[in-house]
């Protein structure tokens, strides 16, 4: 951003270009967390670019199906035969989607991701049942469970 708050084209453009890059390798074959960090890292640059323009809502909700692909993503990299080393690098820098959610910390962000769930989106998407399902310690299920009726209730 510039001093005077206006769009810094140039920073937008080279996150714009740091993300396709890393995407459309990603879709052809080249599956390394480094890459997968780098679509996630210049993800975050453009969301906070355009949010502090004020970014129409549609494109808001697209850098947040991006957001999902790429925790999907990570969590199919951290669901394969890994090291623990791998596993817990992942969980510390893909699991903060699902920490945006009210009461969610990094212990049941883990829980989570060992659950099969990258994105509030996906847990969302689930039936009362699957939510009740979900293997979970009792507090990470209550607060899971709560913070899943309330979005059932505001839809």
């Amino acid at each position: 951003m510039n001093s005077d708050n206006t769009l810094d084209v140039e920073a937008l453009h080279k996150q714009l270009a740091s993300l396709t890059h890393s995407l459309k390798a990603w879709l052809e074959g080249d599956t390394s967390l480094s890459l997968l960090e780098t679509a996630l890292n210049s993800h975050e640059a453009i969301t906070v670019i355009l949010v502090a323009q004020g970014a129409p809502a549609q494109a808001i909700e697209t850098l947040g199906r991006i957001e999902q692909f790429v925790a999907e993503q990570a969590l199919e990299l951290y669901s394969a035969p890994s090291s623990a080393q791998q596993q817990a690098h992942i969980l510390e820098n893909f699991t903060r989607p699902l920490m945006t959610l009210d009461g969610i910390g990094p212990a049941t962000a883990a829980q989570l991701f060992d659950a099969g769930i990258a994105h509030p989106n996906q847990l969302f998407e689930l039936s009362a049942d699957e939510v009740a399902s979900l293997p979970l310690p009792a507090a990470s299920h209550a607060r899971v469970t709560s913070l899943y009726a309330q979005h059932i209730d505001h839809q």
